[in-house]
């Protein structure tokens, strides 16, 4: 289950960023022109942006709940089998790093969707 829910939540945060970050940080760098190809190629892109608010209350969900089982199986011991104990503390360590790299992706992707044009046109 957490595995699954880590995984989602890495998939939504990409997302986040792709729908909303990306176009903003391609459009600021004079690249419009690539992000018009990039549009054409992939579609999806748009369609994202078209459920932005969707797309970062189910990510910012999922990043609660990951964050809760992240928590919970920290208290748990790893078996004394050394060759299980290796396994297990990897994979407590690698957890960590997915779900953190997901929430400042998510960030990345709620600054530029929310935060910034917040500030630059006081919305």
């Amino acid at each position: 289950m957490k595995k699954v829910l880590n995984f989602f939540s890495l998939f939504g945060s990409l997302s986040t960023l792709l729908c909303c970050a990306l176009p903003v940080t391609l459009v600021s760098l004079g690249m419009g022109a690539t992000f018009a190809s990039l549009t054409a190629t992939f579609p999806q892109i748009t369609w994202l942006t078209g459920y932005k608010n969707e797309l970062f209350v189910l990510t910012g969900v999922m990043l609660l709940a990951s964050y809760y089982f992240m928590r919970k199986v920290e208290i748990q011991a790893c078996p004394i089998d050394p060759n299980q104990k290796e396994a297990c503390q990897s994979s407590k360590s690698t957890s960590k790093y997915i779900f953190w790299a997901s929430v400042v992706l998510y960030i990345i992707g709620l600054s530029f969707s929310f935060i910034i044009p917040r500030i630059i046109y006081g919305m």
